[in-house]
């Protein structure tokens, strides 16, 4: 008799069928003659322990053998039955794999999802390709919608929803999006009901009035922003498209920067400027289009700016970035949006609205930088700050 494990597991995409392969591969080798004494086949054998697998001996002849491969079949048969019947979820996310927000939400994701449901990701890289290269990701990234099938996809931040949004809901996949700055409405001619998410509204505005206590002489707040669809969003969202207001006896102005060597020069000449806030800065491009790494901007910007920079992402403030930064973490956006996801998997009524995440931030700060400007935190601000 031939047995074959393909007879059995005929299934794409399934690590248990290599695995079980190789195995039943060791366990089919003829066995060389051996002196010991060769029990009957019937006799019953102790178990050999290999991590939380037992297998019988396989000296016992061909029928305890053949019984060891069909038990493994089974087993294996049904690993991939449960396989198959997971869920398919893919995950786009508009920038890079190794982007700290990025990272966050999907350790969000992974606290709800935990391994019930099939994953597979994709990540855009719009923060550091140029947008001439932004079509050849959409088609990418449509590639592996078809081959995949998923029953949700989710699209993290503006790009992946603006770019993927409208396609997609087209075809009568549910989305979920997360981390989306504009009005989700504006990536759409009719906002689609199989569409819902997270809202995520940058703290500019209660930044603005915790720095004012943090640094009482301050008049002069300049937004810093790179040049990006996150930056136009907060502009369009926070500023309604006005290039200056006045808040808390402060006037806040803002500043949209292509180029790393303007970024640069405007820093260099703060002018009657008294706090730098860079809410983006991901996106700046050298004179060759090459993206300037987050650790280089922070670096250089605290370096030789001759005001305190402040900012809105934890892993930007440190001994040489930014004094302080006051956060909205990406690890719950994640956590809720992979809710919305198990919500629409069980069959619960698609809601219309889409959901606002509770906008509590967090306050992280560093010591040396704040005795570099002679700044000192109110008690109820340093309460709630850690420190990097």
């Amino acid at each position: 008799m031939t047995f074959r494990i393909s007879d059995f597991a005929k299934i794409n995409d399934c690590p248990c069928q290599e695995n079980a392969a190789q195995l039943y591969r060791k366990l089919s080798q003829p066995k060389k003659k051996m002196r010991s004494h060769v029990l009957p086949e019937d006799t019953p054998l102790p178990a050999v322990h290999s991590g939380n697998e037992s297998f019988f001996l396989l000296n016992a002849g061909p029928i305890n053998r053949f019984l060891v491969a069909v038990t493994l079949v089974i087993g294996v048969l049904a690993s991939v039955s449960a396989y198959a019947e997971q869920a398919r979820i893919l995950i786009v996310h508009s920038y890079h794999e190794d982007l700290p927000w990025a990272e966050q939400c999907n350790d969000g994701m992974m606290s709800v999802f935990a391994d019930t449901h099939r994953l597979k990701h994709v990540y855009l890289d719009t923060k550091r390709l140029p947008a001439s290269q932004f079509p050849d990701q959409v088609q990418k990234a449509m590639g592996t919608f078809h081959q995949f099938q998923p029953d949700v996809v989710m699209l993290g931040d503006d790009n992946a929803l603006r770019l993927l949004g409208p396609t997609i809901s087209e075809i009568g996949t549910p989305i979920v999006y997360f981390g989306i700055n504009n009005n989700p409405r504006n990536y759409f001619e009719v906002m689609p009901k199989n569409v819902i998410g997270i809202i995520e509204r940058v703290p500019l505005f209660p930044w603005v009035r915790h720095l004012r206590l943090i640094a009482p002489e301050a008049k002069n707040i300049h937004v810093i922003m790179d040049d990006s669809h996150t930056s136009k969003a907060i502009v369009k969202v926070t500023f309604a498209d006005r290039k200056s207001i006045i808040f808390d006896n402060s006037t806040i102005r803002y500043t949209i920067i292509a180029s790393w060597s303007e970024w640069q020069r405007t820093v260099l000449e703060a002018g009657p400027d008294d706090i730098f806030i860079m809410p983006t800065f991901h996106a700046l491009k050298n004179d060759a289009g090459e993206n300037i790494p987050n650790d280089t901007v922070a670096y250089w910007t605290s370096t030789n700016s001759p005001v305190p920079i402040f900012t809105l992402q934890d892993y930007a403030v440190g001994d040489t970035g930014a004094v302080g930064a006051f956060t909205l973490h990406g690890m719950e956006h994640g956590r809720i949006a992979a809710l919305l996801v198990n919500g629409i998997l069980e069959g619960k009524d698609f809601p219309e609205l889409s959901l606002l995440a509770k906008q509590k931030g967090t306050f992280y700060f560093n010591k040396k930088q704040l005795q570099r400007f002679g700044l000192t935190l109110p008690r109820h601000i340093e309460m709630q700050t850690i420190y990097r």
